[in-house]
């Protein structure tokens, strides 16, 4: 090839070969082809090169040269089709001396091509040039030109020229595609290599964790030395929570937490449902991340689930952090099973204690047990009896919740009797807790009696403000000197929570001393209690079923105030006139004289029975009624 040409095509030739093979760079190396084979050939006005993708099987434009625009540059053409295509497929260079051989080869053009092609210039060019770029005997791609003045045409030693430009390209095309290549192994090998050093640092960084971790069980350190440890790993808030969403301990402490963070934890105990039916029993949600940003992770697994570590940052977690907090749950939760064991043993402890002093038996064995918990048998001794009923009448899991809660339930209660008391203890027995007070002899019942009430209420408004659909009632029993009279104390305790569970009261919880005569109410069946009511109120109530209860708010305020005329109409706002009648009607439709002792006490009675079993009455007069009409 190189013989044929003249000297003048050879040097030519050979600006055009040290031009493209001046740079690596594939797309200006496309460029360069073409900017040095239009200036070298006269007669080219117009080129492009266009490079076959056998994937896809079209010529695809990667350098185009126009006179105005670079419309083509979108173009992608079949093999066969237009002169670049025709010359792809014959592989060897073509010469379209005229326009009509022009024209003939636009045709074979889509029409979506042609549409392109008038866009460009709707002029056809007086003639063209296509030379294939060959590698190995396989066309890669066509180099063509066009021109567009009638008086200039493309003559042999052009064509020659341009072929030998085309061997050219075809060099320089694989000794770029060559560099590409060598340049993307580089890159990969550097890639590997960046990400081996990294998976060799999380490798490192993992291990340190793990044997970090492993060192604090091993030195019998706590929950809390674990959250220490991995707050200082992860520079971020982390929370260990129970089944119910409560905090059992923090790092940083939980009263150094900013506002924001404490609102981010508050969201995550919201999304804790108090109901245990796929709560405590089975986690509501596995490791995920919340809304807020904030991560999540559940500590054990049916049946036996523990609770949830709440990691307080919206920053991604890498893949060693991911896996370390994973690990840090599993030592959680060994350390929450081992906090749980000594927890049952010191209950089932407790719990045998309680139930030995309570048979009222007091042997020396018992009194050995009470000195090692620290329970003097010269000392007096309180019972209280904390009952807890379902508040959530359209849930079945009320167990559930109950189980979930006791140790919080005990937490809440030695916050709310023992702190004050601290020689007491507390026990969880089914649905109940039993707390055991202890007072120093010498110390003022009425002072312990005044201050119980206040006690009472900070434990059922804690539970109340739980919101865990739990009901507490409170009985509490008297104040008995020494070990050998608690049993009495413990009776008392469970008569005042089945007068709770049986009578309408305005408070949750009741002392015995305070039940005074209604403790004779114990003794005997509500069935036998509304006969009684109805035997001596029966009038009245009947009479005023229809009416607003006037005579009866009457007969009771006037009971109240010890049957004293003036201060009992000063009560009721009325004149001591209509007092007077009131009562003269009462007693006649009662049958009675209120000033019968004994007939006074029956209604004093009837009335207090009343105010306590108001509901079942009425109910009863209604059926009667229903009965009767």
């Amino acid at each position: 090839m190189k013989s044929d040409l003249s000297h003048g095509q050879l040097q030519m030739l050979i600006q055009v070969s040290n031009a493209i093979n001046s740079t690596l760079d594939l797309d200006v190396v496309f460029n360069t082809i073409m900017k040095e084979t239009l200036a070298v050939i006269e007669a080219a006005d117009e080129g492009f090169l266009f490079l076959y993708d056998p994937t896809d099987d079209y010529l695809v434009a990667k350098s185009v040269f126009l006179r105005d625009n670079d419309v083509l540059s979108v173009v992608r053409l079949k093999p066969g089709e237009s002169m670049t295509g025709i010359t792809f497929l014959r592989k060897t260079c073509t010469h379209f001396p005229d326009r009509e051989s022009v024209q003939r080869a636009a045709s074979t053009m889509s029409s979506s091509n042609q549409q392109r092609l008038r866009e460009a210039d709707p002029i056809f060019p007086s003639s063209a040039a296509s030379a294939p770029i060959m590698s190995n005997g396989e066309c890669i791609g066509v180099i063509t030109l066009d021109c567009f003045r009638p008086d200039a045409s493309f003559k042999p030693e052009d064509m020659q020229l341009l072929e030998a430009i085309s061997h050219q390209a075809a060099i320089a095309l694989e000794k770029a595609n060559l560099y590409r290549d060598k340049e993307k192994s580089v890159e990969l090998l550097e890639t590997l290599n960046t990400q081996m050093k990294k998976q060799n640092h999380l490798l490192n960084r993992s291990l340190e964790i793990h044997q970090s971790l492993a060192a604090l069980v091993l030195q019998g350190e706590g929950v809390s030395a674990i959250l220490d440890h991995v707050h200082r790993l992860m520079e971020q808030p982390i929370i260990l929570l129970d089944q119910m969403g409560e905090i059992l301990s923090s790092a940083p402490a939980f009263r150094e937490l900013e506002y924001q963070v404490k609102n981010k934890l508050e969201t995550i105990q919201h999304s804790i449902p108090s109901s245990l039916t796929h709560g405590a029993v089975y986690p509501p949600f596995g490791t995920r991340k919340m809304p807020n940003g904030c991560m999540v992770f559940p500590i054990g697994a049916k049946p036996n689930f523990l609770g949830y570590l709440a990691l307080l940052s919206e920053k991604p977690l890498d893949e060693v952090n991911m896996a370390a907090l994973e690990h840090v749950c599993t030592v959680i939760s060994f350390e929450l099973v081992k906090e749980q064991a000594v927890f049952e043993t010191e209950q089932n402890l407790r719990g045998q204690f309680i139930e030995q002093l309570f048979t009222g038996h007091i042997s020396s064995r018992l009194i050995e047990q009470a000195k090692h918990l620290h329970m003097d048998p010269h000392r007096s001794y309180q019972v209280l009896t904390i009952n807890f009923e379902n508040d959530r009448r359209e849930s079945t899991d009320f167990y559930d919740r109950l189980l979930a809660a006791r140790r919080n339930l005990i937490q809440i209660a030695t916050d709310s009797f023992l702190q004050t008391h601290p020689l007491g203890m507390i026990v969880a027995k089914q649905e109940q807790l039993v707390v055991l007070l202890s007072f120093a002899s010498n110390q003022s019942w009425k002072d312990i009696r005044s201050s119980m009430e206040d006690q009472c209420q900070r434990f059922t408004t804690a539970i109340c403000i739980k919101n865990w659909g739990l009901k507490a009632s409170i009985g509490i029993g008297g104040i008995k000197k020494g070990l050998k009279d608690v049993y009495k104390s413990s009776e008392e305790s469970i008569r005042c929570v089945s007068f709770l569970k049986n009578y309408k009261m305005e408070q949750p919880y009741l002392s015995y001393p305070e039940l005074g005569s209604k403790r004779l109410l114990l003794q005997n069946d509500t069935e036998d209690l509304l006969d009684y009511v109805l035997e001596i109120l029966g009038p009245l109530l009947r009479y005023e079923k229809s009416r607003k209860r006037e005579f009866l708010h009457t007969l009771t305020t006037f009971l109240d105030h010890s049957l004293k005329m003036k201060e009992t109409a000063s009560a009721l706002n009325i004149h001591l006139n209509t007092l007077i009648y009131r009562v003269k009607r009462m007693e006649e439709i009662l049958g009675i004289s209120l000033t019968n002792q004994k007939q006074f006490l029956d209604v004093s009675i009837a009335i207090e029975i009343y105010q306590l079993l108001e509901t079942e009455i009425e109910e009863r007069l209604t059926r009667e009624t229903t009965v009767y009409l």
